[in-house]
């Protein structure tokens, strides 16, 4: 049986419903839970090169997805942020994005990895962090998860799944499982 609730009261690591997509509370930093899918939301190649902000996952995200969540939560809900880009080898040809849906970055990844190992899906999914660019090499790799949970890349042509990263404003009601 599910209860409605603030999604502050939903603990971190837990998951809890909006709209018909399920999500994974991950983090909660004044007033706003930084929070990704806990399932697949689709699959898509990355896109010409290893650049999320001119990237086919971020058109899908922002025309396709992002829509769908406004039209649950209202626009107002959903906080823009920044998703720095730095590649692996500590490049920033692509510098940050603002925007109000990314994917998360190697970072946050690792940072919360007991969360993402209690959640793990079973296909390869992207992140957002580029493996290099150019100079050092062409910018065709791109960062993602396999399915036991550890990061590798992978060509931005190949096609995987997308677990959408998003900040909601923390006093926003909720579905979740009653425990």
């Amino acid at each position: 049986m599910s209860k409605t609730i603030k999604l502050s009261e939903v603990e971190n690591g837990k998951t809890f419903t909006v709209g018909e997509v399920e999500y994974i509370k991950v983090t909660e930093k004044d007033g706003v839970a930084a929070v990704v899918t806990r399932g697949i939301l689709f699959r898509s190649e990355f896109g010409e090169n290893n650049n999320l902000s001119k990237s086919i996952i971020s058109e899908q995200l922002e025309k396709e997805f992002l829509p769908k969540v406004a039209e649950a939560i209202g626009e107002e809900n959903i906080c823009e942020f920044e998703t720095d880009l730095t590649t692996l080898d500590g490049l920033k040809p692509y510098s940050v994005m603002k925007s109000k849906v990314s994917l998360p970055t190697v970072d946050f990844y690792r940072e919360h990895v007991e969360i993402f190992d209690t959640y793990k899906v079973d296909e390869w999914w992207w992140l957002a962090t580029p493996e290099t660019a150019q100079p050092h090499y062409d910018p065709i790799w791109i960062s993602c998860v396999s399915p036991r949970g550890s990061i590798s890349t992978g060509n931005c042509d190949i096609v995987r799944c997308v677990r959408p990263f998003l900040n909601f404003v923390s006093s926003i009601l909720v579905s979740c499982e009653e425990e």
